[in-house]
Order: C-alpha cells, then sequence, then structure tokens
C-alpha cells in the first residue's frame, strides 16, 4: 500500500495506512538482520574451514574465530575480538591479536559475513573472506551442566555414553576447535583432583555459564 493511495482516502485511514508501512519497514529489518547467537562455518572443497563462535547482547558483540587450513604443516588461525554491531555491520577489536588486523562482521539475513585484511600474521588471510553459515547454536566457552546428570559419550550419539558423567551445576568448557555441527558437543571437565574428562553431552543439557 503506498503512501500516494493514503492520500485520497480519510485522514483516519491515512494514518492507520502510514502505521502499516511502519510496522512493514521494521519487520523487513528484522529480517534482514536476524543472525543469532552460535558457531557460523564457511567449508572448502580441499577440506580447510573457518569457525566464528558469534554472541550478540544487544549491539555488543564478541566473537572467536578459528581457521583450519588443513595442511602438512597442521596450520590453523585464530582471533578474538569485540565490537558494537552499527547498521547491522561490525569492526571488532582485540587485546590479543595483531594491531594491524582488521576483522569486519556483518549480518546479512540468517548469516554472517567476514572480511579480514591484515591479518596474515593472525593466519587469517582473505581466503576466509565470504558468507558464513550457522551450524549451531553452542558458542565457544564455559558451560554449566543443568541436568541432574549428564554422560559422557564417545561419539555424538545416545547410545555411545561412558560410565563418566557430570553433576548439575558442574562446569564444562567447549573450545572452539572442537565445536560440530549439531546439537551435541564435545566438552571437557576438570574434577577437584585434576583429572580431566572429555567427551560429548547433549548441548541441552547444558546452559552458558554467565561469565
Amino acid at each position: 500500500m503506498s503512501l500516494q493511495y493514503c492520500n485520497v482516502i480519510s485522514q483516519r485511514n491515512y494514518i492507520d495506512c502510514v502505521k502499516w508501512l511502519a510496522v512493514f519497514i521494521l519487520l523487513f529489518s528484522c529480517n534482514v538482520l536476524i543472525a543469532q547467537n552460535g558457531t557460523y562455518q564457511k567449508k572448502y572443497k580441499n577440506g580447510s574451514y573457518c569457525y566464528v563462535s558469534f554472541q550478540k547482547d544487544g549491539n555488543a558483540v564478541k566473537a572467536e574465530i578459528f581457521a583450519w587450513w588443513n595442511t602438512p604443516s597442521s596450520q590453523t588461525g585464530s582471533y578474538y575480538g569485540t565490537g558494537t554491531l552499527k547498521a547491522g555491520t561490525c569492526v571488532l577489536k582485540s587485546s590479543e591479536n595483531e594491531p594491524d588486523c582488521k576483522v569486519t562482521l556483518a549480518m546479512e539475513g540468517t548469516n554472517l559475513r567476514m572480511t579480514y585484511d591484515g591479518c596474515a600474521t593472525d593466519h587469517l588471510t582473505g581466503d576466509f573472506n565470504g558468507l558464513y553459515t550457522k551450524i549451531t547454536d553452542a558458542v565457544a566457552g564455559d558451560y554449566v551442566v543443568n541436568a541432574e546428570k549428564a554422560y559422557f559419550h564417545s561419539k555424538p550419539q545416545t547410545a555411545s555414553n561412558q560410565k563418566a558423567y557430570v553433576l548439575k551445576g558442574d562446569r564444562v568448557t567447549l573450545n572452539l576447535d572442537r565445536i560440530i555441527p549439531g546439537n551435541w558437543v564435545n566438552v571437557y571437565f576438570v574434577g577437584a583432583n585434576g583429572k580431566e574428562t572429555s567427551g560429548y553431552i547433549p548441548l541441552a543439557n547444558l546452559k552458558k555459564a554467565d561469565k
């Protein structure tokens, strides 16, 4: 419905029309910027890939990046940065990576578009520029067990449970390079005796730790 059409109807209908146009524009904007928290991937035919663990709270963005080159030397790239979204785009800043490394993140529908400029030292070249698709709701970091008891599994399958388990309230850690597509996460737990146990746990049995 156009404003030209609104002009030929009553003032009351004109106001209603403008309201509907505003709602339409708002809904359209929401559809453009709907990328949600989770891990996004860009994968290549040669086996190399790059993960982006993306977390957004309002306009504040936190992203951790891991690139696997799939080379004989097992070359990897990494980056951690934060920033503020402006019109769906964010230039990340990092205190851990090279200061000349510029990483730009843009939300495009349900995807992320990543651009790496001057990041060769961090092994994130322009080869990894492009559109990233979401593979899981999981993000890198610490999680708290929210099930009464959660067993570790040797594979991301229910039938592969092991004897080891964690209890409600226990804290486990998910590293970005261990993230896989789907609803399972490969986490590790360090007990009071310092012993480390790792394996797959359903993401539904965990919740992201506040800090």
